[in-house]
């Protein structure tokens, strides 16, 4: 399976032209676009991510369950 590649900012959002691994861009800590989902309910809580420790990708960073 490739790994997913993504485009590279800088830290003005304006894209480099860059396009590099997911993995890359982590390691050295670079800018890139990301998307952020909140769920409320009818009682306007939000449900909150569940840390997993044991999947492939980002371990201990949150999905939601």
């Amino acid at each position: 399976m490739k790994e997913e590649l993504i485009d590279v900012l800088d830290e003005n959002g304006v894209l480099t032209g860059e396009v590099l691994p997911r993995s890359e861009i982590h390691k050295k800590g670079l800018w890139h676009r990301a998307i952020v989902v909140a769920i409320i309910n009818e009682n306007n809580q939000i449900l909150l991510n569940k840390e997993v420790k044991k999947k492939k990708k980002m371990q201990g960073c949150g999905t939601f369950q």
